[in-house]
């Protein structure tokens, strides 16, 4: 009824604002709330679609990840910050196992974009203004954005493209 499954468009993310904590303050329940989102959800969607793209000779994951597991995050965001880096070292290890199968797996990585879940954070003038200085581009970036470089990855145009981690950050990470 619904057709198969050749790309896997891995989104997954809780940030549990005001919970989350630096290391030693941090309680296990957030550290494990985050990580069963953040990577095991992650892990799971891949597990179970992984042997439907074997069984069609190839395909694409898409693991959306985060520039805060790359370059850390505001202080006491360990369990986000942390959970986002074990992201591309799972994309990483996917890529090297899958690769001989035709299947790509890679990391779109947004910076700041504008979108219903971020429209409370984005709504504080302080807290914009402050992204938006962070931001070479100088602008929050929109849904628009990302989606070209998804389709990029999920097509037979990034064919020879596995395990890159690719950023959607305005510059952010550049600096």
């Amino acid at each position: 009824q619904w057709g198969t499954v050749d790309i896997l468009y891995n989104n997954a993310a809780v940030q549990l604002v005001g919970q989350d904590a630096r290391a030693h303050e941090l309680r296990e329940e957030v550290w494990d709330r985050t990580y069963n989102v953040n990577i095991r959800g992650l892990w799971l969607c891949a597990k179970y679609v992984i042997p439907i793209l074997l069984e069609r000779g190839g395909g694409s994951i898409i693991n959306v990840a985060s520039p805060t597991g790359l370059v850390g995050c505001a202080p006491g965001f360990t369990a986000y910050s942390s959970s986002k880096g074990a992201v591309y070292g799972l994309t990483r290890v996917m890529a090297a196992d899958y690769a001989r199968d035709r299947i790509r797996v890679n990391a779109l990585v947004p910076g700041p974009i504008a979108t219903p879940l971020t429209k409370e954070l984005f709504s504080d003038p302080a807290t914009r203004e402050g992204l938006v200085n962070a931001v070479p581009l100088g602008r929050i970036g929109q849904p628009e954005d990302v989606v070209g470089l998804a389709l990029f990855l999920a097509s037979d145009e990034s064919a020879y493209c596995t395990g890159g981690s690719y950023m959607v950050d305005g510059g952010q990470t550049a600096i």
